[in-house]
């Protein structure tokens, strides 16, 4: 796992924003530039081919110094920050679980296994833009704009990894999420899954896809 820091200023807070599949950090490099990071230090997560925080262009990252992270998570970047965030030794005062859920791969509370298997097993360059339509739906100009640089052998490889790691279920997560965000149009993670998955976190929904573009402040006041 990748962890990219787009702003560095010596804050002694962290917003760390775990991606989704697929990513990198350039689809949301504008962060950096947000007044929701104007006084605080801004980092990306992507790559969940292992499970390892490590920075680019550096050794394994230590994020264990601030004194507040403030955790947001997208898609299956919830999964990956359950797994990870335990490990990190740091103060988590918000997470926020954006269209995802703390089982990436389960018929009832998150993806279907049959539609991750196919999407797996079919993956080429054509699939992943029909891929992109649905998970984008009218924000796909958007995304396009800000498109990651991932090969599709490195994306069919990241998915393998979720699902190898999915089925051990006695892994520790972390539970502490004060927020769930659903979009009643997601064609990824089926509404209703998302539902079951968040029985008792407050849970806003909104009327759009699974990729929207103000990710990944979203529910920032």
């Amino acid at each position: 796992m990748n962890i990219d820091f787009l702003r560095r200023c010596g804050s002694a807070t962290l917003e760390l924003f775990f991606a989704g599949w697929g990513m990198d950090s350039r689809p949301f490099a504008w962060a950096a530039d947000s007044p929701h990071t104007a006084g605080c230090d801004f980092a990306v997560c992507y790559d969940y081919t292992d499970m390892l925080l490590t920075s680019v262009g550096q050794a394994c990252a230590d994020i264990s110094g601030y004194g507040e992270v403030r955790v947001r998570a997208w898609s299956l970047g919830v999964y990956a920050a359950s797994l990870v965030v335990p490990g990190l030794g740091c103060k988590v005062s918000k997470a926020v679980a954006i269209n995802g859920t703390l089982w990436p791969v389960d018929d009832e509370l998150g993806i279907p296994h049959a539609v991750y298997d196919a999407t797996a097993a079919s993956l080429s360059a054509e699939s992943l833009e029909r891929f992109n339509r649905r998970m984008c739906g009218a924000h796909k100009p958007v995304f396009e704009a800000r498109r990651p640089l991932r090969s599709v052998d490195s994306l069919r490889a990241e998915l393998l990894h979720i699902r190898d790691c999915a089925v051990d279920r006695s892994r520790p997560q972390f539970t502490g999420w004060t927020q769930a965000v659903l979009s009643s149009r997601d064609k990824i993670f089926p509404v209703a899954n998302m539902r079951r998955a968040w029985p008792e976190t407050p849970r806003l929904e909104l009327d759009e896809p699974h990729y929207m573009p103000d990710i990944p402040f979203v529910t920032a006041e």
